[in-house]
């Protein structure tokens, strides 16, 4: 194990988020689910529904339900369909 976890995962959502000034340039990856093993993934993920822990992990960090639920998946759907427009 590499000793990453999911709240170092959240650690480079929030510096992205810290660097960009906003969370439009944060996004879970659309080929997680199935792009990577488990040995390419943070140790404390054992499936792809502990991707979920990750709200929880962001609100406690004052990140609000719109800005996560951009982080989690809807940043990218607007930009698709901003670039597909």
């Amino acid at each position: 194990s590499s000793g990453v976890v999911l709240s170092h995962v959240v650690d480079h959502i929030d510096y992205v988020c810290q660097l960009a000034g906003d969370t439009k340039h944060a996004c879970i990856g659309t080929d997680l689910d199935g792009g990577f093993g488990r040995e390419q993934s943070p140790g404390d993920m054992d499936t792809i529904a502990d991707l979920q822990k990750i709200p929880a992990m962001l609100a406690s960090r004052g990140y609000s339900p719109e800005d996560i639920d951009g982080i989690m998946g809807g940043n990218a759907i607007d930009l698709l369909r901003r670039a597909w427009s």
